[in-house]
């Protein structure tokens, strides 16, 4: 007979106390470091030596929210988001990556549009346009419908709006250039807009309906601007400058825009331009960091940075541009590009007579009027390697009409009606400067001014050997050897020697 042996409840409550305690221990063990919620968080980012990161900028001026729309961009220390991708914690697939294409862009200024709910073509409209210096206002609804249309096709990183995009900051034109721009949005082409001169604060602003020409609502503030392209870059913007209507957006992980306010609006709207003090400092912040990260920078503004022209000399350069190409060449930035001239120029900026052709020095572009025929815009690339490419392209107004059924033999001919309508509108204006000759040959002698302007705005050679040569000219010194227009002849003969339609770096 076997003898049980009897073992304590006491001593199954310790075993099962000890085995508890194992498994507890093992899942502590098991757990990663750091915790729950820490698994694949990204560092933070280091902000940049001057100004601040944007997730520290105080509140700007001109806005109230501080939201952005996709594709904004992350602070510095995190890769920009390409648009269209989200920024998820989800582990990355393997995907087999396409071949880099580097950016580019349309660029367009001074489109000054106006809407056909802002005048009926009659009387005070007629006169407003024979006053003008050659705008297209009566097709202004086919000439902006055909860049946005121009953009969609051609599919651009961006399209990018330098600035006077309406007649005369009236509110109707401003929405219904914003309704027209959300067409290039909605196709995936994203727009960049920025003020000029023309946009904001602008008691010119008018209305011209038969014989009355009538004082219109225009936007009063940055605010109000803001509100009303919010979409256009000021939402999708990874920084915005809290004292003007400037912002930084990406359109690539190396390849920024910097989008300038260069106009001065507040208490009253001034024609010239400057960069505050304030919005230098931002921008400079974000240069350094652009620098450190092998970012290209590309400034667009409205007013110009260099003395581009022997015919407008006040009101045109940035009244601080010396500061400013200080600091654009402080970072070795390329080229800047603006509008406000009403004519297509390219310099580049030595810092002393003498300098060599081949050193560095900042380039401007200044684009041509789009509102004025032969209404150009821009085309800017960039290349691997370190390249860039610029060049002209003429809205093609005559093709986009008759794919949208116009029987208007005006636009259906544009390419004729345009230039033609831009020159009889100076050649008016400098005919009434013309007494006591015969008809034929005030016209003769007009004709040859409007001829030199239309080059001379459009970016085209002028020779004053052949202009000088002629009867038209030789009529102007007879006749009125004292006239602006023959000095004017002359300053456009100078700033356009040669076509001013292409520029490019290595």
């Amino acid at each position: 007979m076997k003898v049980k042996k009897y073992i304590p409840p006491l001593i199954y409550l310790l075993l099962v106390l000890v085995c508890l305690a194992a498994v507890f221990l093992a899942g502590r063990l098991a757990k990663p470091p750091g915790g729950a919620g820490q698994e694949g968080a990204a560092p933070s980012g280091e902000a940049p030596s001057k100004g601040s990161s944007p997730e520290e900028e105080s509140r700007p001026l001109f806005w109230e929210e501080e939201e952005t729309e996709a594709p904004a961009r992350p602070p510095f220390g995190k890769t920009p988001l390409k648009p269209g991708r989200e920024d998820t914690q989800e582990a990355p697939q393997e995907t087999e990556e396409s071949p880099y294409v580097p950016p580019w862009i349309l660029l367009a200024s001074d489109i000054h549009y106006m809407s056909k709910t802002t005048h009926d073509g009659g009387e005070a409209f007629r006169q407003m346009e024979a006053s003008d210096d050659g705008k297209i206002n009566g097709y202004s609804d086919m000439l902006v419908d055909t860049l946005v249309e121009e953009a969609i096709a051609q599919k651009p990183s961006a399209l990018v709006l330098a600035g006077d995009i309406t007649h005369n900051g009236e509110r109707e034109n401003h929405l219904g250039l914003a309704e027209k721009l959300r067409r290039a949005k909605e196709a995936g082409v994203p727009v960049l807009v920025v003020p000029g001169n023309h946009d904001i604060n602008n008691r010119n602003a008018a209305t011209y309906f038969g014989s009355e020409k009538a004082a219109a609502q225009y936007l009063e503030a940055g605010q109000d601007f803001l509100e009303i392209y919010h979409e256009f870059g000021y939402g999708q913007a990874f920084s915005r400058d809290p004292a003007s209507l400037s912002y930084f957006y990406a359109l690539d992980d190396t390849h920024w825009i910097l989008m300038l306010d260069t106009c001065q609006y507040e208490g009253y709207n001034q024609v010239s331009g400057r960069l505050k003090p304030e919005t230098m400092a931002w921008a400079e912040g974000y240069l350094d960091q652009a620098m450190a990260q092998g970012v290209e920078v590309l400034p667009v503004g409205h007013h110009n940075l260099l003395s581009e022209s022997r015919l407008y000399t006040v009101e045109c350069t940035m009244e601080n541009h010396q500061d400013v190409i200080r600091m654009w060449e402080k970072y070795g930035l390329p080229l800047y590009v603006s509008g406000h001239l009403h004519a297509q120029r390219i310099k580049k900026h030595k810092a002393e007579p003498g300098v060599p052709e081949g050193s560095y020095g900042v380039a401007e572009v200044v684009l041509p009027p789009y509102g004025m025929a032969p209404c150009q815009y821009g085309c800017l690339e960039w290349e691997e390697g370190g390249g860039m490419k610029f060049w002209t392209k003429q809205a093609d107004v005559a093709a986009y009409a008759a794919a949208q059924g116009s029987r208007d033999e005006n636009l259906l001919c544009f390419g004729r009606y345009g230039p033609e309508f831009t020159k009889a509108v100076v050649k008016e204006q400098a005919k009434k400067t013309i007494n006591a000759m015969p008809e034929d040959l005030k016209e003769e002698m007009a004709s040859l001014y409007s001829q030199v302007y239309f080059d001379y705005c459009a970016g085209n050679r002028v020779c004053w050997d052949e202009a000088r040569a002629t009867r038209a000219y030789r009529l102007w010194e007879r006749v009125a050897p004292d006239s602006r227009y023959i000095k004017e002849m002359w300053q456009m003969a100078e700033d356009a020697k040669q076509d001013l339609h292409n520029w490019s770096r290595e």
